[in-house]
């Protein structure tokens, strides 16, 4: 063999394997592998196959598309919607997504993207007019005050939005921010609702004070005046079963019989009269 039929060989050689390294891939587990014709007026969308593993295939005629199937995390631009009456709402959207196994080919055959793309532009437009048709049916007041319930509607929007075309929603975060000075008006608000609830509680604490030590008052006043009630009754059986006789007797009863030891007659008088200098 001479050197030109050598140098001819390495040649085939080596293009048959750059061809091979161009034509053969591999799809990860975590992935989905769609094969994509390129020939034909519409680029393959209607023959399009979903593969997976080792992948064979002729660069010229056809290439390879990977989405993840895998959680993924969208870290949007913030944007602003209004709720009623106009006011507007910043809004910074974490959203958390898969693809659908077996929904690859429908996503590429709808969108014709790579799925950074297809976050960019069509997830980010989905988020927007979620949040945008919710916040248009709150008042600001009962947005604020209502975040849960408002974020529970735009998670359902999203959730059906988002399953149309192959994704399976998982969380958001919304991170919702109102106007300062909405914010300053709902904080004093909500200051003045606190401090009208802790007078009351007061007002409650002082009427329920008073109303036990008037009757502490009226327990003391009553049982004086049974106390009382019983000694006069008491005191007028007594007068009712001391007779003169009985005086007599239990006079009689605790005489010594002794005399008293002075004795004064009639018109004496034990005053003396000092005399006056």
């Amino acid at each position: 063999m001479n050197k030109v039929s050598i140098a001819i060989w390495s040649i085939g050689l080596l293009l048959g394997i750059v061809i091979i390294s161009k034509s053969c891939t591999t799809v990860d587990a975590s992935h989905e592998g769609i094969k994509v014709s390129k020939i034909g007026s519409d680029r393959g969308a209607n023959d399009i196959e979903n593969v997976t593993g080792w992948i064979f295939f002729n660069p010229l005629t056809s290439f390879i598309e990977q989405y993840p199937t895998f959680t993924q995390t969208k870290d949007f631009d913030p944007f602003t919607v209004s709720a009623k009456g106009g006011t507007l709402f910043k809004i910074d959207p974490t959203l958390n997504y898969h693809l659908v196994k077996g929904q690859g080919a429908n996503v590429y055959r709808k969108y014709r993207k790579e799925l950074p793309d297809i976050e960019n532009n069509i997830l980010r437009t989905i988020v927007y007019n979620s949040y945008r048709d919710v916040a248009n049916t709150f008042t600001p007041d009962s947005l604020v005050n209502n975040r849960v319930g408002f974020e529970e509607q735009v998670e359902a929007k999203l959730r059906k939005s988002l399953t149309d075309d192959g994704f399976s929603f998982e969380n958001i975060t919304s991170n919702l921010t109102p106007p300062e000075s909405l914010q300053a008006m709902i904080d004093a608000k909500n200051t003045a609702v606190q401090n009208a609830l802790r007078l009351n509680n007061q007002v409650a604490a002082e009427k329920a004070s008073a109303e036990i030590a008037v009757t502490k008052a009226s327990g003391i006043a009553r049982a004086k005046i049974i106390e009382a009630e019983a000694e006069a009754r008491a005191n007028e059986l007594k007068q009712k079963t001391l007779t003169p006789m009985l005086i007599q007797q239990q006079w009689i009863a605790k005489w010594d019989g002794s005399l008293p030891t002075t004795q004064l007659g009639t018109s004496s008088s034990t005053m003396i009269q000092l005399p006056i200098k």
